[in-house]
């Protein structure tokens, strides 16, 4: 008796078994971008209560097995997440035509930014470090001098004045306005190397697919501040200028 008892639970299990794998089915689709309606490529798709799930390709395009009751949560960087549960409506609509679903951009806003002084005292803060002290020459007594303006040195009872000619110099002067002017282009020029290294034609062209006959007239009118695009990170300069392009594409 026990052992018929045996085998009709293991036919059971069996029929279980046989059972959910019949349920399984394959989910395929595609994600668009809700503003653009351009695929959104390599979104993560996660089926939540099964810690399982795969990422679609670069045109938007994704397919993964699931079972009735599971969630599939769709996740990309600049998108805000969408969540889906599998029903048998769903099921009997994918039998007909592949999923197509929408994701929204995501608009990230930046925190109120409090600066405030960091003083002597502060625990974190790096002190200054101590003069170095050559072996063999005397110390110097009192301030050292600031050899750019006139001195007056008193020596064995005579009287010196030295520089004070420097300020009279038209020559040594003009040599001064040379060299604080070169100093100035020498930052400029760095300047812009720096911006351009991070914002030119190419990035934005492989950013946003923009056409070459307008491209000029879409970068003045994104008119980022240097500010911005020194301090921002890639992910940030992408998601600005992906903003800025619906914006630009709406006018």
């Amino acid at each position: 008796m026990s052992r018929v008892f045996l085998i009709s639970v293991l036919s059971l299990i069996a029929v279980s078994v046989f059972a959910q794998q019949d349920s399984t089915f394959m989910v395929k689709g595609k994600l668009l971008d809700a503003e653009t309606k351009e695929p959104v490529p390599l979104a993560t798709v996660l089926i939540v209560n099964k810690q399982t799930g795969t990422s679609g390709n670069n045109v938007g395009e994704f397919r993964l097995p699931v079972n009735i009751g599971d969630e599939i949560k769709f996740t990309s960087i600049g998108y805000e997440p969408v969540s889906l549960m599998v029903t048998e409506e769903l099921k009997a609509s994918i039998d007909k035509e592949p999923l197509v679903l929408f994701m929204i951009p995501a608009v990230y806003e930046l925190d109120s930014v409090v600066v405030f002084h960091i003083g002597e005292d502060f625990y974190l803060k790096r002190k200054k470090g101590e003069p170095i002290e050559i072996v063999g020459l005397p110390k110097p007594t009192g301030k050292p001098r600031d050899w750019s303006k006139p001195q007056v040195i008193v020596d064995g009872g005579g009287i010196g004045i030295y520089g004070l000619l420097n300020v009279f110099d038209k020559k040594l002067q003009q040599q001064k306005k040379v060299r604080k002017l070169q100093a100035a282009i020498d930052y400029r020029k760095k300047r812009e190397e720096q911006l351009n290294a991070v914002y030119n034609k190419k990035i934005v062209k492989r950013i946003t697919g923009i056409d070459d006959r307008v491209i000029d007239e879409f970068m003045d009118f994104c008119d980022f501040t240097e500010g911005e695009l020194l301090t921002y990170n890639e992910y940030q300069i992408t998601a600005r200028l992906l903003n800025r392009y619906h914006a630009f594409l709406r006018r």
